[in-house]
């Protein structure tokens, strides 16, 4: 198999605007890799002309990290882009870490394919990734005079703004994008990275691949990119496009469970209703339930016009008290504006109501010893979600 370097042609001519990419031609060199059938296809299933930013998530290994990464080195062969391999920090992107990254790619001889026996095998260093080939006799290892490949962290993108220039940097991939934490303003610091990367690129090459495999509601990015509501209809294998209000396109691709013996095994071993075991079966989110507001025709008035502001909404925190629960706090989205007694937010303060992160005064401390002692109610697990994960941004302030 030989990839025939392509002669490069930009938008409008015009180097700045980036290179143009026949993505018919990148796929066509994907089919004949002869990959397993069971497995994510990109060259049916990825569509980068449709939309720059892409969602591709499932609860088990199916190719899909392995499969892009191969379409990032066929664009390198072809047109000399490169992949910019994006991880929350960038101590996950050390040699140590990236030693095993590429496995199935390696171990099914497929830089081999792609090379046209040029090229065997890899070599990581300085948070970049070279073909190499290592003579059978002499054991001398040739490496390829460029990297295809560059390992970055979100938690750098301040210093890489002086150190990173990537003109042909045009495929962001952003592994393991859904966590258990995440730093202040993450997904801000992240679109600051591409930026950097991308410049004012705007060719075809350009895409933005977020991958996981994790299938938590719940998380920071599903809210930043505007697409949580639609996410929790979401069947696996009925992708879907998102317009944003502002006018950005996102593919969201929930994958199925493509392997049959992976199904036999949780018809046998897990076939229960609990859906926090999606994580382990597929078919769906896994959504998080938190404590709900329970009935109670005593339960007191309680101290209204107590609000927490987070990522652009409101939630409602009322302090209440009744013969069965006791002191506890009903939270829920706003729906009536009470004038504000107290505002919790972990973003500039800008009125008098306003405190930040838990606040300092007496009722502070009687409303958060509360949570503490698990004694906030929620309406929805979404409201029950966005106190959570306000809690723990503020914690790291």
């Amino acid at each position: 198999m030989e990839i025939k370097k392509e002669e490069l042609k930009y938008v409008d001519d015009d180097m700045q605007k980036g290179v143009i990419v026949d993505w018919q031609k990148v796929f066509k060199y994907y089919d004949k890799l002869g990959c397993p059938k069971n497995v994510y296809n990109p060259s049916k299933e990825f569509k980068p002309e449709s939309a720059r930013w892409h969602i591709l998530i499932s609860t088990r290994s199916t190719g899909k990290t392995t499969n892009i990464v191969l379409i990032g080195m066929i664009l390198y062969l072809m047109y000399g882009i490169k992949i910019m391999y994006v991880r929350q920090r960038e101590e996950m992107v050390t040699k140590q870490n990236m030693d095993s990254f590429l496995s199935v790619i390696l171990q099914n001889g497929y830089i081999e394919k792609l090379t046209n026996g040029e090229y065997t095998g890899v070599y990581y260093y300085g948070h970049k990734m070279y073909f190499t080939k290592t003579d059978s006799e002499t054991g001398k290892v040739t490496k390829s005079n460029d990297y295809f490949l560059r390992g970055l962290g979100i938690n750098k993108h301040l210093e890489y703004k002086s150190t990173v220039n990537e003109p042909l940097g045009d495929l962001i991939l952003f592994d393991e994008f859904i966590s258990t934490s995440y730093d202040v303003n993450e997904f801000v610091n992240f679109c600051q990275l591409t930026k950097t990367i991308y410049r004012d690129r705007i060719s075809n090459g350009c895409v933005i691949v977020l991958l996981a495999n994790s299938t938590d509601y719940y998380n920071q990015y599903l809210l930043e990119l505007c697409i949580q509501d639609e996410c929790l209809k979401l069947t696996e294998d009925k992708p879907f496009i998102k317009l944003t209000p502002v006018g950005t396109k996102v593919f969201v691709h929930l994958i199925g469970n493509r392997n049959t013996q992976r199904k036999l095994v949780n018809s046998l071993f897990y076939g229960f209703p609990n859906p926090k075991l999606a994580s382990i079966t597929g078919g769906g989110w896994e959504v998080k339930n938190y404590q709900h507001i329970e009935r109670d025709d005593e339960r007191l008035e309680g101290l209204k016009g107590i609000y927490l502001q987070y990522n652009g909404r409101k939630i409602g925190i009322e302090l209440t008290i009744s013969p069965t629960l006791g002191k506890h706090c009903l939270v829920h989205p706003v729906t009536r504006f009470f004038k504000p007694k107290r505002i919790y937010t972990i973003d500039d303060i800008t009125k008098k109501e306003e405190s930040f992160k838990f606040g300092c005064k007496p009722i502070d401390k009687t409303i958060w010893k509360l949570y503490n002692a698990n004694r906030w109610y929620f309406s929805d697990n979404d409201t029950g979600y966005a106190i959570e994960s306000y809690v723990n941004r503020a914690n790291k302030l």
